[in-house]
């Protein structure tokens, strides 16, 4: 049985779990001026039992978080 998504508080799980959690995640590819930043002390929450999905333009960064 599940609860209609109305209920949960936005970025909660339904049973106040988190699957995964990351913190401060840096990658660069490269060095010195020609570096290119994929990802800039990124935070994330992704919460039990809850669907999450990554978006963002091409070349954000999505598929090397």
């Amino acid at each position: 049985m599940s609860t209609p998504a109305a209920q949960h508080a936005p970025g909660r799980a339904p049973d106040g779990g988190t699957a995964a959690r990351a913190r401060g995640l840096t990658r660069a590819y490269g060095s010195g001026e020609t570096a290119v930043v994929a990802l800039d002390a990124v935070d994330v929450d992704v919460a039990r039992g809850r669907f999450t999905a990554v978006m963002g333009p091409s070349g954000s960064g999505k598929s090397t978080l």
